[in-house]
């Protein structure tokens, strides 16, 4: 009974291995995400995923991120990776601005990228990484239809 208890901890433990890495957080991922016309995407969080792991790097001012597991810059597990991305947004038409209470001026903020490019299925963007990675990504606007719907006042 001990040798088969001992022999599932094993398999167990050599899985882990398998899916997490063994002996570090994995493979430096960098790059830098731009828009068709070469200006860098200023905002938002690249994500790589693979159903099991999740990995993130911040875009920086310069359209630069840098991937990692449990905190951007921390590298990745080798694998095949959906690519998608989160949180760019702009600042929207400033005749919307809404000021609290406090003073402060809040601006609205609208999508800087096609909404597709959100979802790790619908992007289109994917990877396999092997090692150390520099990788360029292309991504594309807001089309000018829903721009001029995120600018537009909410109907009350």
């Amino acid at each position: 009974m001990s040798n088969r208890r001992f022999s599932l901890s094993a398999l167990f433990c050599f899985a882990l291995c398998a899916i997490v890495g063994c002996g570090g957080s994995g493979y430096p991922v960098t790059g830098k995400v731009t828009f068709p016309d070469g200006t860098p995407l200023t905002t938002g969080r690249v994500m790589f995923t693979n159903g099991i792991i999740t990995a993130f790097g911040d875009i920086n001012a310069r359209g630069e991120y840098r991937m990692g597991l449990d905190r951007a810059r921390g590298g990745i597990p080798a694998g095949y990776y959906q690519i998608y991305i989160t949180d760019a947004f702009t600042e929207g038409n400033p005749a919307f601005a809404v000021t609290m209470e406090d003073g402060t001026v809040v601006y609205p903020l609208i999508p800087a990228i096609d909404p597709r490019f959100g979802d790790p299925v619908r992007s289109g963007l994917s990877h396999e990484v092997d090692g150390r990675t520099t990788l360029a990504l292309a991504v594309e606007r807001l089309p000018a239809n829903l721009v001029d719907a995120f600018s537009r006042p909410a109907d009350n």
